[in-house]
């Protein structure tokens, strides 16, 4: 017998709950295209996916939560992401490479199709924007402080926090620049980020971690 039974079951447990989410996102994602967000009511898209609306709150408390809940599964992901790198590798490099998510996901024409719908969706509510803001936030703070555990008190405080905050500002110019201009979002990434690193903005761009 194996074991580790929990952890086994807890990762199926973790699978089968990003898939039903990716599921519904995917059924909304349809709904509003075709009918306007403000029009779609949650039974329609808990019917769309298949279950009832009972369900539908084991996964996402509201249909705002719904539209909103890849921010916070993003910034888990660059938290992992960032994670993962090898610690002597220099904090600006790692911060780069934690985008390699976000760069896949803008690669896949299908993935970025869908990204603008919701896009426009969440552009056109306040109440959306302002969510879609505090996720990120929530992100960025995950990202500071693996930063901060991999530097071993090197690199804390104000410190981490204004170089992710440097980084993520990269991003964003990046992505509003493809959005507008066309191009490759990896090289224009690339460019943004090697920008801040030459302008001596991000003093740790050659700091290793421990």
């Amino acid at each position: 017998m194996s074991t580790d039974p929990p952890r086994q079951m807890e990762s199926l447990r973790q699978r089968t709950r990003r898939a039903v989410t990716s599921e519904l996102l995917d059924r909304a994602q349809d709904l509003f295209a075709a009918d306007g967000y403000d029009a779609v009511t949650i039974d329609q898209i808990a019917a769309a996916a298949g279950m009832s609306k009972r369900s539908f709150f084991r996964y996402f408390s509201s249909k705002d939560a719904l539209v909103l809940g890849k921010y916070e599964r993003l910034g888990e992901q660059l938290a992992a992401a960032i994670a993962a790198r090898p610690g002597d590798e220099p904090v600006w490099v790692s911060l780069r490479r934690m985008f390699d998510v976000v760069v896949a996901s803008v690669a896949d024409p299908a993935l970025a199709k869908r990204a603008a719908e919701m896009d426009r969706v969440i552009d056109g509510s306040e109440a959306l924007r302002a969510g879609r803001l505090e996720r990120l936030q929530r992100g960025q703070s995950l990202v500071v402080e693996q930063i901060e555990k991999r530097s071993g008190g090197a690199l804390g405080g104000v410190r981490a926090a204004a170089v992710v905050a440097a980084a993520f500002a990269a991003l964003s110019v990046a992505h509003a620049n493809t959005r507008n201009n066309g191009g490759a979002f990896g090289a224009t990434l690339d460019a943004a980020m090697d920008a801040v690193a030459a302008q001596g903005t991000c003093p740790t761009a050659g700091l290793p971690g421990p």
